[in-house]
Order: C-alpha cells, then structure tokens, then sequence
C-alpha cells in the first residue's frame, strides 16, 4: 500500500518531469521567435523598402540614411536574437536536467516586461494613428505574433521559477 507521502513525491516528480518537457519545447519556441523577428523585418524591407521618408533630401544622402537605419536594426535584431538564443538554450539545457543559473531567469522576466512595454506602446499608437503603409490586418497579425511570443516568454518564466520551486521541494524530501 502506498503512502501518502509516496503519492506525493511521485505526483511532484511527474510534474518535474512535465515542466522539464515544457522548458525544452519553450525554449526552442523563444528561438524561433527571435529568428521569426530578423525574418520578419526583412520580409518587410523586400516588400516596402520605403519606411525612411525624408523630404527634400538628395538621393545620396536618402540612400546613406536607409543604409544607417538598416544597419542600426540589424544589429538591435541580431542582439535580441543573441538574447533570444541564450535564454532558449539555457531552458532546453535546465528542461534536460542540466542546472542552469539564475540570469536567464531575470533576463527572460526583463525581455518579458519588454515585450508587454512594446505591446502596449503598439495598441496606444494604434489607437491614435494608422500607420499609412501597413494594413489593418497586417497590423493585428503582427500583433497577435507578438503577443503568442510575450506569453511563450511569460510561460517560459512561470515553468522556469515552478521548476525551481518544486526541485527545492524534492530535495528537501530527500
């Protein structure tokens, strides 16, 4: 007959092995997204390469700006899938049992508290204005992908800090 602490301390090692599943497959998933980001600005570039609109400037300076801009973007892109791939892997690591520390932990909640700021931001311009060169349903699918990618972080951090929790748990079980 089994105890009741034996039904416990299985029912928490299924749920350790649940949220190991859980970190691998978010932890891919923040990739992906950071690789989604870069793939997406350029998709945009190759569709409308029009966002810089200076009047009056002359072509050379018009083309130096573009240029600046892009590469500025690039490297912001390049840096959050620098973030991006850090903290995904960190999570596939700690979903196989390898401990990982606690910074990617507080740079998946910085990057989460980002992304909710960006959210935010985007839905109060929306509100105000229309960008002139993006449809509405463009608008709402880019936002809706932004979103998915806010709460894949958001249960990145929640399976991160459970995970934590009931592992100390186990321990202390012995």
């Amino acid at each position: 007959m089994e105890t009741e602490t034996g039904k416990r301390r299985l029912s928490m090692e299924a749920e350790i092995r649940q949220r190991r599943i859980n970190m691998s497959t978010l932890g891919m998933g923040v990739i992906a997204f950071g690789v989604w980001s870069i793939l997406k600005f350029y998709l945009y570039i190759w569709v409308d390469s029009a966002y810089v609109k200076l009047p009056d400037v002359s072509p050379e300076v018009m083309a130096m700006v573009k240029t600046f801009t892009y590469v500025f973007i690039a490297v912001f892109l390049l840096m959050d899938l620098g973030l991006r791939l850090y903290l995904g892997l960190s999570a596939r690591a700690e979903g196989m049992g390898k401990r990982k520390g606690r910074t990617y932990i507080v740079l998946t909640a910085l990057l989460l508290i980002g992304n909710v700021i960006a959210w935010v931001i985007a839905l109060f311009n929306a509100s105000l204005t229309k960008a002139e060169n993006q449809s509405t349903l463009d608008f709402y699918v880019s936002l809706l992908v932004d979103f998915s990618s806010t709460a894949m972080l958001a249960d990145l951090l929640y399976n991160a800090i459970r995970l934590r929790k009931l592992e100390k748990a186990k321990a202390k079980e012995g």
